[in-house]
């Protein structure tokens, strides 16, 4: 038998330049598909309280007080909620 000499062939493999992009798109979509999730689970603690709290919300969610400060705000803008007192421990949310 006689040795042949082997021929590489190079893979080419067509990337979409846009490739990063889109990805970024992507998770940016699930990032606020998530934020959602977690902002209707807000909204369904109004169904066995009247009123919360940041630390309920802490609890609930198991996230920082400024996250919580974030979601409840959001809601707030949305007009799905409304904050009674300015700062501190006295503070907390009732549903519109």
């Amino acid at each position: 038998t006689s040795l042949q000499p082997q021929t590489q062939e190079k893979i080419v493999y067509k990337t979409d330049p846009n490739i990063v992009q889109k990805l970024l798109i992507k998770a940016r979509a699930k990032i606020q598909e998530r934020k959602r999730k977690k902002l209707n689970k807000i909204m369904s603690i109004f169904e066995a309280k009247s009123q919360i709290t940041n630390k309920d919300i802490q609890k609930l969610l198991r996230i920082s007080s400024a996250t919580a400060v974030r979601y409840m705000n959001i809601l707030e803008q949305e007009n799905r909620i409304k904050q009674v007192g300015n700062t501190g421990k006295s503070v907390f949310y009732t549903k519109i």
